[in-house]
């Protein structure tokens, strides 16, 4: 059998493949199972992993072996895309490549694992069949650069301590036809109207005089009704109301008693989160931006929860989103009460910025260092991959 004679020269010499109907076993000589080796209906190789100790020397360069590999079982692939290093061997990951731009397609192609021996020691085939939509008016890549940093909002990052301009994760790259590509749609983000009126935290979460702190230490407080108190061991109590805070977020839950009188609007409800959000925010107001609002997934689940309406919020400054700062507060729909909040606290290294830049500055900063290259990338339907220039950047 073919297959067998060319898979031999890859394993150990110990090593024998034993056929039995269907299915390829490896061997040692003395007949001790190490592996199986999958083929398809045509006899062709699929996959193995052999399954043994082998020694710690270095014998040959593990790329050269995986080329080699996929020269004897898989002829088409010819770009190596991705290099893994473990203790003793290297996952090497090689793709076709299509006929007119020789760019690797992700989902055709093979991975090798090679021990630090010589040997290889698994393999996995990837022959599958793939549409490849490519266009005949491809734009040039810096009018692609143009149109991604036109359409791609801007954040604010922290990265190894120090602050950074950066263009949004969402943006993947650019269409062949010059539209953007986003992994989903940023966040439209609005001002939020002054508070008319400040209102206490406590009251927006429905503690009145009946409740009890019986709880407040390390950054914890725990809220409940007197009566609750005199009627149950402490370790026993719901926690109708919750706060925690620390370094870097500050957490509000509650569980206060509701009914169904009333259906508050969305718009009542944006400003109930809006109160909360003014009433425990270390920052200024005027830094949060709304960010949208959805009504919660278990939102059609009545039982003692209360159904809830989302509002999200994003903290800028000069305008620009800081990354990871954001706000997420829950507002009941029959009561109007706040059931959760849930603020990332701002990094001290943020907050003490003084020589941030503008927006517009920023983009042209990012515009010299943007990098675009073109690639198949996975389009919704399987194995379909479309053409598109993707950021190096990140």
């Amino acid at each position: 059998m073919k297959l067998i004679q060319s898979l031999t020269q890859f394993l150990p010499a110990e090593i024998q493949i034993s056929a039995e109907g269907d299915i390829l076993r490896l061997m040692s000589a003395k007949g001790e199972q190490y592996g199986i080796v999958d083929v398809d209906e045509k006899g062709d190789l699929i996959g193995f992993d052999l399954q043994m100790m082998l020694p710690d020397e270095e014998d040959g360069e593990a790329r050269v072996i995986a080329q080699q590999f996929a020269a004897t079982f898989y002829p088409e692939v010819a770009e190596v895309i991705q290099e893994d290093y473990s203790a003793h061997s290297t996952v090497i990951r090689l793709a076709e490549k299509d006929a007119v731009h020789h760019l690797p397609i992700p989902g055709a192609g093979l991975a090798v694992e090679v021990h630090d021996s010589g040997f290889v020691t698994a393999a996995q085939l990837y022959r599958n069949t793939y549409i490849l939509i490519d266009n005949d008016e491809l734009i040039k890549v810096e009018e692609a650069k143009q149109k991604l940093l036109a359409e791609t909002p801007i954040v604010l990052a922290l990265e190894n301590g120090e602050i950074k301009y950066k263009l949004a994760d969402q943006a993947i790259g650019v269409h062949a036809d010059g539209t953007v590509l986003f992994t989903e749609i940023p966040p439209v983000l609005t001002d939020i109207d002054a508070v008319a009126q400040q209102k206490d935290w406590a009251s927006l979460m429905g503690i009145t005089d009946d409740f009890v702190n019986y709880y407040n230490e390390d950054g914890v407080q725990l809220w409940a009704e007197k009566d609750l108190l005199d009627n149950a061991p402490i370790d026993e109590l719901p926690d109708q109301v919750a706060v925690r805070k620390n370094e870097d977020v500050l957490f509000y839950s509650g569980a206060t008693p509701w009914n169904k009188d009333k259906r508050y609007t969305e718009e009542e409800l944006k400003q109930k989160a809006v109160h909360f959000l003014s009433a425990v925010t270390d920052q200024p107001l005027e830094g949060w931006k709304h960010a949208g609002e959805q009504l919660a997934p278990d939102a059609a689940i009545e039982d003692e929860l209360e159904p809830a309406y989302i509002f999200l919020f994003a903290y800028t400054k000069l305008g620009i989103p800081v990354e990871g700062v954001e706000a997420s507060i829950h507002v009941g729909i029959y009561s109007g009460l706040i059931r959760e909040c849930i603020i990332d606290r701002l990094p001290d290294a943020v907050n003490a910025e003084n020589q941030l830049i503008s927006s517009t500055q920023a983009k042209q900063q990012l515009g010299d260092l943007l990098q675009l290259e073109l690639a198949w990338v996975a389009l919704q339907e399987e194995n379909q991959y479309e053409l598109v220039y993707v950021r190096t950047d990140k």
